[in-house]
């Protein structure tokens, strides 16, 4: 006879982030003393402060507070519109941060995300070194947030709110805390906990001392249905998160910025994101899109190229400010996004052992450089091309040396080349040739011509021509 197999008992982790679009301002100013001043987001939809930083605490304000009875607690309030968007981006990044870390993520509210833990078990060992690798993520994305596990979403979000901070999965011990908690507290409705507290049921424990079937015959539905989810007996509907295969990324600024300058701090923190976002997926990526996004004007749209591919942000760097020199602000910018959607796998540097480090930048950084100062069209690499003839043997144009042509290269050519040949005025003396080059019948530029390497009286080493008219010209000079 063989044992049942053992079901894994499910286990839930919530994230509550009270004040995302607040921190996310806050962190973008380089003010050492901004966070002596009261800050408050305030929802004019329902005229209510909805986030606040320590400050404003510690004057008397409070969540839910009207704005006049804020602003007669702190004469110099800072107030702030709510904006979703702003807490529904900060709160993308944080989970597609959490993504390498755990696989199911769920947004499961418009300031929490619910993660699903039991199945990460397996591979982390414990609870506790689960919650370690979260952690750590969470203290490096600079927001405040709260926790709590249960075993149920409904009771992990519950306690989250509460500002449990406890990651256990003991059944009983979560249970409790639970049961603890009083109804403002759920996502009953007012009306609902007003019915309930009529009849003495204040707190979760109160109501859970009631069967189901009991609550189903006095109270509305929704009670039921939110009770049966939060002690598990009912399945909640969860759709998880699959994020971007590429980067994009939104800042929006904490005032109006008209000074190009000013702008380097929020691109700083940009481009740090994606030198995180590139080397934990170790890709590199030729392009970036940067929107700056102004009040009274469309958008400013800027591409920056690197030939090499980059995913360090001091390489970005320096081609976004090249960039920005040349840009004039119309209106005042409030918002900036970047977006790099197109990335290749990183591979080694194809260096020998013994060769020399010649400068600190390679020819495909340089060219980067360039073209981010002057402009794409105004950078030209020499490439070889396909043909005898020495004049038509470089070309100038906007290819890359990873997609130039590939042709064998003749001996005995000089590096500079004059345009058009001169007559030879001096006395030369032949050294090798003749090497006749008869070519361009295809086209209106046929040439016959016999070269010869030479040297004159000073030892000066030239390439020199005859024509078939016996008229000698000098048409290189070597190095």
């Amino acid at each position: 006879m063989t044992n049942p197999p053992c079901v894994m008992q499910k286990l839930w982790l919530y994230l509550y982030f009270p004040s995302l679009q607040l921190d996310t301002l806050l962190q973008q100013s380089s003010d050492k003393n901004i966070h002596k001043q009261a800050y408050i987001i305030f929802d004019e939809a329902k005229n209510q402060a909805c986030q606040l930083n320590k400050a404003a605490y510690q004057a008397g304000i409070r969540l839910g507070m009207g704005l006049g009875t804020a602003s007669m607690l702190k004469a110099d309030l800072q107030v702030i519109p709510y904006q979703e968007k702003i807490t529904r981006n900060k709160l993308n990044n944080i989970a597609q941060n959490l993504y390498l870390a755990t696989s199911d993520i769920c947004f499961f509210s418009d300031n929490g995300l619910l993660l699903r833990v039991h199945n990460m078990l397996n591979l982390y060992g414990n609870l506790a070194t689960y919650w370690q690798h979260i952690k750590h993520i969470l203290e490096t994305q600079n927001v405040h947030f709260h926790y709590a596990t249960g075993h149920s979403p409904l009771a992990a979000k519950l306690l989250a709110i509460k500002a449990w901070d406890h990651i256990t999965d003991n059944q009983k011990y979560i249970e409790k805390a639970v049961s603890q908690c009083r109804l403002q507290h759920t996502e009953l409705p007012p009306k609902a906990i007003q019915k309930l507290n009529r009849v003495g049921i204040h707190n979760i424990k109160d109501l859970l001392n009631l069967s189901l079937a009991d609550i189903a015959k006095r109270f509305e539905i929704d009670i039921v249905t939110y009770i049966g989810r939060l002690t598990a007996e009912l399945s909640h509907p969860i759709n998880f998160f699959h994020p971007k295969p590429y980067f994009d990324q939104i800042i929006e600024l904490l005032f109006d910025v008209e000074n190009i300058q000013i702008l380097q701090k929020p691109l700083i923190q940009l481009l740090s994101r994606l030198e995180q976002f590139l080397k934990e997926r170790d890709l590199l990526t030729q392009t970036l899109s940067i929107y700056l996004s102004q009040r009274e004007h469309k958008p400013i749209e800027l591409e920056i190229h690197s030939q090499q591919g980059e995913y360090l942000a001091k390489r970005w760097e320096t081609l976004v400010y090249l960039k920005l020199e040349n840009i004039t602000l119309n209106s005042p910018i409030f918002g900036i996004q970047l977006v790099a959607s197109e990335t290749f796998i990183r591979s080694p540097d194809e260096q020998d052992l013994f060769t020399s480090k010649q400068g600190t930048l390679s020819s495909l950084q340089l060219t980067s450089m360039l073209q981010a100062k002057l402009g794409k069209d105004a950078v030209l690499s020499p490439t070889l091309n396909d043909d005898y003839r020495p004049e038509q043997t470089t070309l100038l144009n906007q290819t890359s040396p990873k997609t130039a042509i590939k042709v064998s290269l003749f001996a005995l050519r000089p590096s500079f080349l004059l345009t058009p040949p001169q007559r030879l005025q001096e006395k030369v003396y032949l050294t090798s040739g003749p090497e006749r080059i008869e070519t361009g019948w295809w086209d209106s530029e046929f040439i016959i011509r016999d070269y010869f390497v030479a040297y004159n009286t000073v030892g000066q080493w030239y390439w020199v021509f005859k024509t078939p008219h016996n008229k000698w010209y000098l048409h290189g000079v070597f190095s």
